[in-house]
Order: structure tokens, then C-alpha cells, then sequence
């Protein structure tokens, strides 16, 4: 028997390779999940209407409101 062979597995090399990737995920993880929880969610630009499911921004977001409450994307009788 060679030296490597006697020696206990955590004076080895290759065990301590192949835990490396999974403890850096784990690391990583802790990374963005600290970083979701401790900064809030903002908005890019302040002149952005939320319209059901689809975003208006610009002043079309800014009127757009103000002319379907008229009536102006009906047609005139």
C-alpha cells in the first residue's frame, strides 16, 4: 500500500473538490436571500400605471387614465 491510501479521508484532496461546488450554491443561496428580504421592491420610473395585468409608462401611463374616465375611446354618437 502507498501513503495516500492510509491517510483518513479529510487529509485527501478529492473529497474536499467535490463539496466545494455544493457549499458555494448553499453560501450563494444564503447570499440572495439575505439580499430579497433586506431591499425593498422599487419602481424604475415614477410615471408607470399599473392597468390589470399589462403596465403603461410615459404619458401615455399618465393620461391614459384620465381619457378612458372621459369616455374618449368610445366612439361619438
Amino acid at each position: 500500500m502507498t501513503g495516500s491510501e492510509n491517510r483518513p479521508w479529510y487529509r485527501q484532496l478529492w473529497p474536499w473538490l467535490l463539496m466545494l461546488p455544493p457549499a458555494l450554491a448553499v453560501v450563494g443561496g444564503g447570499i440572495t436571500l439575505y439580499l430579497a428580504v433586506t431591499r425593498p421592491d422599487v419602481l424604475i420610473r415614477k410615471d408607470c400605471v399599473k392597468d390589470g395585468v399589462t403596465m403603461r409608462c410615459g404619458d401615455d401611463g399618465i393620461h391614459g387614465n384620465d381619457a378612458a374616465a372621459r369616455g374618449a375611446d368610445r366612439p361619438s354618437p
